[in-house]
């Protein structure tokens, strides 16, 4: 018979696990409080990279995530807005170009395309831009976005037709335990057995560990983004826009193959968990204004979606991957980069899950470095 797996947290990253694990042939129940990819996925811009990410480990995760979503992409046989072209940045201080400057040289170094970038150039690659004064600009042409949602449905869709059940509106209240195993899960629509577990449930994660007594670091952070209706091209090149980090408020930008234009931004503060997220409008309006200064063609543009969401981040800023010392059988997988992560992470967590696979690349991200005493 082979093993039930229950996955909590319908997100991107749940729902790889659960399609890479029914891809393999377990049995798999999806369960999520509310509907597949309604929280942090929707509001994730999905920018697919490895361009911040540091340390040298962390990048090289993600660039070897980066380079798997095309096979991830022909498993789910599905359109899910995939588009490379790059993502383009400039700054407008001295300071703001010369981190720039040493990011794409250290990038380089690393093997990562990447270009450095003057104004002029910066005007041929995208002339609809108004970016003010560069004092130097960066693109990367690996980059790339996807759409969350889509592939949300498409891993759902792919597990399902492999015997996945899914649990939509289901809230798990506890973990039963056999020992130090846990057996079952408790949600509000009764018990569900299983072989081993995994915690995908974005900044509910930490939440749901508590229920088996694990401290796990996460906080979140809060984002407004907002869609518009369908215009025409805004973009000559690239697929990815950020606006300059040595400016206030900064926001992001890109546009679907439907025309429409996702503009995300807001505070990326610290948001504890049981507070209130308290906001209004106003930011959104800043959100809108600051792209807008910077590619006029949003100027008349009308909004059809605003979303605001919680987005989940490990106290050091790395993913929590792996399985739990206290518990086995319970895998954890809670991380910022969930976008482009999902491809590796739902191929290795099925490895590890269902082959006893200790990954050595994933040893970074295990719970345990948070109680481990420094080397």
């Amino acid at each position: 018979m082979p093993p039930h797996i229950a996955v909590v947290g319908a997100g991107i990253v749940g729902a790889s696990i659960a399609f890479h694990l029914a891809l393999r042939g377990a049995r798999v129940t999806l369960i999520d409080a509310a509907a597949p990819g309604s929280g942090a996925s929707a509001v994730s811009f999905a920018w697919l990279n490895a361009r911040d990410k540091t340390p040298r480990h962390y990048h090289d995760l993600n660039r070897r995530s980066l380079d798997m979503w095309d096979r991830f992409a022909r498993r789910l046989d599905a359109d899910l807005g995939l588009s490379w072209g790059g993502e383009l940045r400039w700054a407008v201080t001295v300071e703001g170009g010369d981190q720039i400057a040493h990011r794409v040289h250290e990038l380089q170094s690393w093997g990562y395309p990447i270009q450095l970038l003057d104004d002029d150039a910066l005007a041929v690659l995208e002339p609809g831009l108004t970016p003010g004064a560069v004092t130097a600009a960066s693109c990367s042409p690996a980059d790339g976005h996807v759409d969350a949602p889509a592939v949300v449905r498409a891993c759902v869709a792919g597990a399902t037709a492999r015997g996945a059940e899914i649990r939509p509106d289901t809230r798990v209240t506890d973990l039963h335990r056999a020992g130090d195993r846990i057996e079952a899960l408790q949600t509000d629509a009764g018990p569900i057995p299983c072989d081993a577990a995994v915690l995908a449930g974005g900044p509910d994660t930490a939440a749901l560990a508590a229920h088996a007594s694990i401290d796990l670091p996460l906080y979140h952070t809060f984002g407004a983004t907002l869609f518009t209706e369908p215009l025409p091209p805004v973009f000559r090149t690239v697929s990815v826009v950020h606006s300059p980090r040595d400016l206030p408020d900064g926001v992001n930008f890109r546009q679907f193959a439907d025309g429409s234009v996702q503009i995300h931004g807001g505070s990326h503060g610290t948001i504890r968990d049981g507070g209130s997220l308290g906001k209004t409008n106003a930011e959104v309006d800043q959100v809108l204004a600051t792209a807008t200064r910077f590619l006029p063609a949003l100027k008349d543009a009308a909004i059809r979606e605003i979303r605001r969401g919680r987005r989940p981040m490990p106290r050091d800023g790395l993913p929590i991957l792996g399985f739990t010392p206290s518990a086995p059988n319970l895998y954890l997988a809670t991380m910022h980069s969930g976008v482009t992560l999902a491809a590796l992470v739902g191929e290795c967590a099925a490895s590890e899950i269902l082959d006893g696979a200790d990954i050595d690349f994933l040893a970074p991200y295990r719970l345990a470095r948070f109680s481990d005493p420094p080397a």
